[in-house]
């Protein structure tokens, strides 16, 4: 399920935070990083610190869906993007 809002992207990685940390997996550690990065852009649309917030939640989305998706896929040993 992807997310629509950056409340659900920051949930969503959470998530994968706290099933990699289960699992003693490496893989906890960009979701980790991420989190703290989409974090910081909550607050920057909440203070104004962008000239478009809601744009830059929407691309904030946007691009942290396609890792979701990347992650899902890897998990279910399906094919993930080149970029993946």
């Amino acid at each position: 399920m992807l997310a629509q809002t950056i409340d659900e992207v920051i949930k969503a990685l959470d998530d994968i935070i706290g099933e990699e940390v289960e699992a003693n997996s490496r893989l906890g550690y960009f979701p980790a990083l991420y989190q703290t990065v989409t974090i910081a852009v909550k607050e920057g649309v909440q203070h104004g610190f962008f000239d478009d917030g809601p744009r830059m939640e929407k691309l904030d989305v946007i691009f942290a869906n396609r890792y979701l998706q990347a992650y899902s896929n890897y998990k279910a040993d399906q094919t993930c993007s080149q970029s993946w």
